[in-house]
Parts: structure tokens; sequence; C-alpha cells
């Protein structure tokens, strides 16, 4: 049964033209929500397996999630009963799709305490920022390196695109997986005793 495919596949070879590839970067602005309480702001860090800036209290979170996305286009022509199909280009967005810094509302606006959280968090933002740039080049290295066929015969157009979609998406796969792995060690470098001292060490109003 696989040999009509490979059959069909070097019958349409002689056309194929080197397919584009693209990588976009995404980085959301933050998204501030100063309006939550304690009690919510302990839920969130429990749905999201973090640690309390203190006595496992959370006065300020940052929610960074990560999104990976790949479109690829192909090129058809009709083959017998279904189609010779090419990639044409593949494009791959990646970057945060969430990135949310919360305080807890008891601090006022203009307040130490509030200014302190802030600060403590926007080192978060920077490590969820850090993490997707620092592989963002290799990103485009293993998309031009992934392995795909010149031509695939299918018997429709739909299917074309899933072969050539698996592939790179796979190929992918242990980079988005590294990226999540260096915003957890970094963020979890961030949230130490001595770096939670230091913050409640600026204010007195606790």
């Amino acid at each position: 049964m696989s040999l009509a495919p490979a059959i069909a596949s070097a019958a349409c070879s002689a056309s194929v033209t080197a397919p584009v590839f693209t990588v976009a970067l995404k980085e959301p602005p933050v998204n501030y929500r100063l309006n939550l309480d304690t009690a919510s702001l302990s839920q969130i860090a429990g749905e999201n397996g973090m640690a309390g800036l203190k006595d496992e209290t959370a006065f300020g979170l940052t929610v960074g999630r990560y999104d990976l996305e790949v479109t690829v286009e192909t090129d058809s022509m009709r083959s017998g009963s279904g189609y010779c199909a090419q990639l044409r280009s593949a494009h791959v967005e990646i970057g945060l799709k969430q990135l949310d810094v919360i305080v807890d509302r008891r601090f006022a606006a203009g307040s130490c305490e509030r200014q302190a959280v802030l600060d403590h968090e926007s080192r978060h933002v920077a490590v969820f920022r850090e993490a997707v740039r620092y592989y963002f080049p290799a990103i485009r290295r293993a998309l031009v390196a992934t392995s795909l066929p010149p031509s695939v015969h299918v018997d429709d157009r739909g299917a074309a695109r899933a072969l050539y979609l698996a592939p790179i998406t796979d190929s992918l796969k242990p980079i988005f997986a590294a990226i999540n792995g260096r915003a957890r060690d970094g963020n979890a470098r961030l949230d130490s005793p001595e770096s939670y001292a230091a913050v409640f060490t600026r204010c007195t109003h606790w």
C-alpha cells in the first residue's frame, strides 16, 4: 500500500520549488490585574502551582503561558484519483499568549507595597520574555532542518497539509519544552527567600 504514494511523489517532484519558511515572535503587552483580593490570588497561585510571597499568601503573581502555532500552505495538482502536493510555505508563531501581572488590591495605587510587588513581578515578566527570545533562533534552524518529503500523493488537499504539519510540529516540540523549562527555572530562582526578604524590607505596611 505504500508503493503508490511513493511512485506518485517521485512523478511530480520535478516541479518542486523550495518552500518559504518564516518565524514570528509573539510578545503581547502585560495585562495588569489590580482588582483581585487575597483569596483570589491564593486560588490562582494554587491553580498554577506557584509559591506564595509570604507564609503561603500571594501578594503578587505573574502568569505566563506560551503558545506555538504552525501554519502550512501547499500547492497541488490532480494526479490520477487524488492530488500531487508539495509544501509552498510554513509559518511559525512562537511566544506568549498570556502574560498577566496580578497584585493584591489591598495595596493602594502609589503605595510603597504595590510598587515593591510590581517591581518583583516585572522581573518575572523579564524571565518569561527572555526564555522565548533565547530559543528563538533555534526555532528557525529546526524548521529549516526538518526532514520533509518533496511531494506527497493524497486523496484530498487537507491531507497534504496534515502530512507536512505533523513533522514540522514534532521538530519544534523539544524547543517549546526547553522554553518552558528555562522560564520555570528562572522564575524559581527569583522566588527565593532572599528575593522575598528584599521585597519586604522595602516597605512597612504589609
